[in-house]
């Protein structure tokens, strides 16, 4: 969902949580200070990851019924195909670029060798990198000399970012890379700081070249705070310490993979991605107001818990300048969903909780604090259904059946097939291109030669259909009655008009409408009934 309708559709609920920091989180410190401790003076490094294992464990038991939602079942889905023997750009398509569907993979021939369900081995997965993470920033933190009771709130803190805040965006790409991309901004923060976080530094680089390469868009995320501890130092040695080397070079290798291993992907899929699944955006409004609410919060709270840290050079800077790179990265993707801002929520938050001190703390502003970061949770965490539910209606007409859909809208087909125990029959998961390429058609002014080669991405998204008919023989299709869900549109009449898919689509009926959703059934399957 948009968060522009999630702002507008929440913005009279309040919630008021509960967090006790003592004194000081991580960077929080003036230099010199002393960190706090914990809960005391007994509170020892095993009290930190028995909280850090309660709070995973919390996740653990929120997730297993909510974490396969619509996208991370489609990359299942097709990392399966491919796991199968299909070739990313020539037998599997996917808008996004490969890194999407391989960063499952280790998930599912885990779960293949198991037995496992692979959104479970998804969650576990995550929550071993959330570890590795922590530990990542806990050896920076112990080389850079900071205090235990620092590092003890740092660690306890952004695992509940890391496995609370994430909610319904859990176990996503977005997710996985902020977690990944973190150790680097907390070693730019110890940086800022004139301290050094050690050789660890190196591993931190790499998690964020695996961020970059996941998402181009978080490099702004990490870029923001590296260049604005250039402009600090009037220097460039900034922008080339050992993590930023070692980003650069994932990334960069990544790079050669995606030529030698993917040059179909690359050369043919991906400029088709480019002309027609880039340019679709929200309007520029819709998508500044989300941001710069979030961001005017997390400084206004900062402000306020902790004004000796609001000002340019101060330890917080650099964590809100990775909340300003996250809405840099939200708007810049123009497509105003939940997960695309998951970067700036979190390190938004962390700004000012990993700077905030209780001794002259207020109440009110207590609490307006946690009802900010509240609502802010609570906005990622708000589960849209966009298609009524057809499990029971489609189980009820074929069981485990060969599932396809007819619409732009990945929700529909996914997790919905792997819900029914049923197969995919396509090798792409929506007709995104040509929604893509028919609302560019309709709202722009085009030459000859880019209408004819819009038209051409058209006939492509409907020689893969017809192929997916063919080759797949699906018993139930879903066909959409509608282009990005607010445009009134015949997805059927639109498949019909070549006369190949009308013949193929003649053999199935239509059984039921369900809302903007109608059902046809292979009239075979029907009769076998």
């Amino acid at each position: 969902m948009a968060l522009s309708a999630l702002y507008r559709r929440f913005t009279q609920v309040k919630g008021i949580d509960r967090f006790r920091p003592r004194r000081a989180l991580f960077a929080g410190l003036t230099r010199g200070g002393r960190a706090p401790d914990l809960s005391g003076s007994n509170f020892s490094m095993n009290h930190r990851w028995m909280i850090v294992a309660a709070i995973l464990l919390t996740a653990l038991l929120v997730q297993i019924p909510v974490v396969l939602n619509a996208d991370l079942g489609c990359l299942l889905t097709e990392g399966e195909k491919v796991l199968d023997g299909g070739k990313l750009g020539v037998d599997v398509f996917e808008v996004n670029p490969p890194l999407s569907v391989y960063l499952y993979m280790p998930a599912l021939m885990f779960a293949r060798a198991t037995g496992l369900a692979p959104e479970i081995v998804v969650i576990i997965l995550v929550m071993i990198e959330i570890v590795g993470a922590l530990v990542v920033i806990d050896r920076a933190g112990v080389a850079a000399g900071l205090e235990a009771g620092e590092r003890n709130l740092a660690t306890c803190l952004l695992a509940f970012l890391f496995a609370i805040l994430s909610s319904a965006v859990f176990g996503q790409r977005e997710h996985i890379a902020v977690i990944a991309l973190t150790p680097f901004v907390a070693i730019t923060a110890i940086r800022w700081r004139g301290l050094g976080p050690g050789p660890v530094a190196v591993v931190a680089g790499l998690g964020a070249g695996l961020a970059m390469s996941l998402k181009p868009h978080l490099a702004l995320v990490a870029g923001v705070p590296i260049i604005l501890a250039a402009l600090r130092q009037r220097s460039l040695r900034a922008l080339f310490t050992a993590e930023a080397c070692a980003a650069a070079a994932v990334v960069i290798g990544y790079g050669a993979v995606l030529v030698l291993a993917f040059p179909d992907y690359l050369f043919t899929y991906a400029p088709m991605v480019a002309a027609t699944y880039v340019p679709l955006r929200m309007n520029l409004g819709d998508l500044l107001y989300f941001p710069a609410i979030v961001i005017f919060a997390s400084i206004a709270i900062l402000r306020l818990v902790a004004p000796q840290h609001f000002k340019l050079d101060g330890d917080a800077t650099p964590w809100l300048a990775a909340a300003v790179g996250g809405a840099a990265s939200f708007v810049l993707q123009g497509k105003g969903w939940t997960y695309t801002a998951f970067a700036l929520c979190m390190f938004a938050v962390a700004a000012p909780l990993l700077h905030v001190r209780t001794r002259t703390l207020r109440l009110p502003v207590m609490i307006g604090g946690l009802a900010a970061i509240v609502f802010i949770g609570f906005c990622l965490s708000v589960p849209v259904r966009h298609f009524p539910p057809l499990e029971e209606r489609i189980e009820a007409l074929v069981k485990n059946p060969r599932l396809l859909t007819i619409t732009d809208h990945v929700a529909l087909g996914h997790p919905l097939v792997r819900q029914i125990n049923g197969t995919w029959a396509g090798n792409s998961c929506v007709q995104m291109l040509a929604a893509g390429a028919m609302m560019i058609q309709k709202n722009a002014q085009l030459s000859q030669g880019e209408r004819a080669k819009l038209d051409g991405i058209i006939d492509f998204e409907r020689r893969q259909l017809l192929a997916d008919l063919r080759s797949g023989r699906p018993d139930v299709i879903l066909v959409d009655t509608y282009m990005l869900s607010s445009v009134p549109f015949d997805w059927l009449a639109w498949a019909n008009s070549d006369p190949e898919l009308k013949l193929e689509l003649s053999h199935y009926r239509e059984v039921e409408d369900v809302g903007r959703v109608r059902i046809f059934v292979d009239q075979k399957a029907i009769s076998e009934r």
